[in-house]
């Protein structure tokens, strides 16, 4: 009996043990952020730029590990900051869209230039705080 009960503990613990959580919601970790837009003239001219703000109300996306696709989406406050909270230790990608300041872009994807930065988070309590990020705009 003993012996019966010391195998069902050890497989119990070798199973709790071996679960690996993945990148993902569902921890005590979050990554912090801020947007900044810079208005310009002319798209593809940095000499034209007439100035820099906090990038209120743009959608800024998550993705957890090895997904392709987004698997969050949060908006900047008033401020361009930005926050994904209840993150578990992994490694993230957080990005933004900002108009196409190559002039190559078609019509119809002119606000497709991808902003993105790749973050980890190491420890199970843990805030990120991402580099700000610039968008770009035209008057």
């Amino acid at each position: 009996m003993k012996t019966h009960q010391l195998i069902w503990i050890f497989a119990t613990l070798l199973a709790f043990v071996s679960c690996k959580k993945e990148a993902g919601d569902g921890g005590n970790s979050s990554i912090k952020g801020k947007i900044t837009k810079e208005l310009r003239v002319v798209l593809n001219n940095p000499g034209t730029a007439v100035g820099t703000f906090p990038a209120a109300d743009e959608d800024v996306f998550i993705i957890y590990g090895d997904h392709i696709s987004p698997d969050d989406r949060v908006q900047t406050n008033y401020d361009g900051e930005y926050e994904f909270l209840y993150l578990r230790p992994g490694k993230y990608k957080v990005y933004a869209f900002s108009k196409d300041t190559n002039a190559v872009a078609v019509p119809w994807d002119e606000d497709h230039m991808t902003v993105l930065q790749e973050l980890e988070i190491t420890d199970g309590n843990q805030q990120v705080i991402a580099d700000d990020m610039m968008i770009y705009d035209a008057n």
